[in-house]
């Protein structure tokens, strides 16, 4: 093989394992780049006015949550902004824990590239874990809902849920957008019986369709039970908490985020 048949084999490579679909008015890319535990980057490519706004939407800084580790403050906080100062980006309209930047479409490409290397660099931040506090499983689960859906649907914590008897009970959260909802109840794993119980038990009275019920579990599949699980599914839809795109690929098919983009 000479140089340029080395060339073309790298190029093509990397070009079969970038994926590039459409979401919203914006674009969905899948990287042949991953996280610490594995997952794909995949960033989020918006159009606004004359350019594009292109962020990781607070990927990898939900993973440090979910890791124990809060970019927003202390010693994270300070490495979350030198990795920001060192991938050079504007940081345009970010919230917080989010790296995004705008420019025009001839730099896309660089754009891209420059949002996943540093929302790689914050995920190698994971190593601070032993340092913080581990949050209760509702306040993980409420802080990476709220980080995926990035102001554009609104999040309603202890949320009632209509019962067939007329009353009212609650669940950890309710997403909406344009008159369609989502119901997610927190089922953790420290007692992991009686929270499946109580998730069953709300669901199962509810006036809410099925199809609008979201019971996310903390851990992965292999950590609970078949017979709690089946139970579940007969009441709502099952995603696993350790699955970091699962549950986010769900919500969006209940309550799909608006399709029209804000303008500059």
């Amino acid at each position: 093989m000479d140089g340029k048949e080395a060339v073309g084999a790298i190029l093509r490579t990397i070009n079969d394992y970038t994926a590039v679909r459409p979401y919203g008015d914006g674009l969905l890319v899948d990287l042949p780049l991953t996280y610490g535990d594995g997952d794909a980057v995949r960033i989020l490519v918006e159009p606004m006015g004359n350019g594009y706004r292109v962020t990781d939407r607070a990927t990898a800084a939900t993973l440090l949550s979910m890791a124990g580790v809060n970019v927003s403050k202390g010693r994270p906080a300070e490495a979350f902004a030198e990795a920001l100062r060192a991938a050079d980006l504007n940081s345009f309209n970010a919230i917080e824990g989010e790296l995004a930047t705008f420019g025009d479409a001839s730099n896309l490409g660089r754009l891209v590239l420059d949002v996943a290397q540093a929302s790689i660099r914050v995920d190698q931040l994971r190593w601070l874990a032993a340092r913080q506090p581990l949050a209760r499983f509702p306040e993980r689960l409420t802080q990476r809902v709220q980080d995926w859906v990035r102001g554009n649907r609104e999040v309603q914590q202890k949320a009632p849920v209509p019962q067939k008897s007329g009353r009212n009970r609650s669940v950890t959260l309710k997403v909406s957008n344009d008159g369609q909802s989502a119901y997610i109840q927190a089922v953790g794993i420290g007692d992991r019986d009686q929270a499946a119980e109580h998730c069953y038990y709300i669901f199962d009275l509810s006036k809410v369709p099925k199809e609008n019920r979201i019971a996310a579990l903390d851990g992965n599949r292999d950590d609970w039970p078949t017979p709690i699980i089946e139970e579940l599914k007969g009441v709502s839809s099952v995603e696993f908490f350790g699955n970091p795109f699962d549950l986010e690929r769900r919500l969006d098919s209940v309550v799909p985020p608006p399709s029209s983009m804000p303008s500059i």
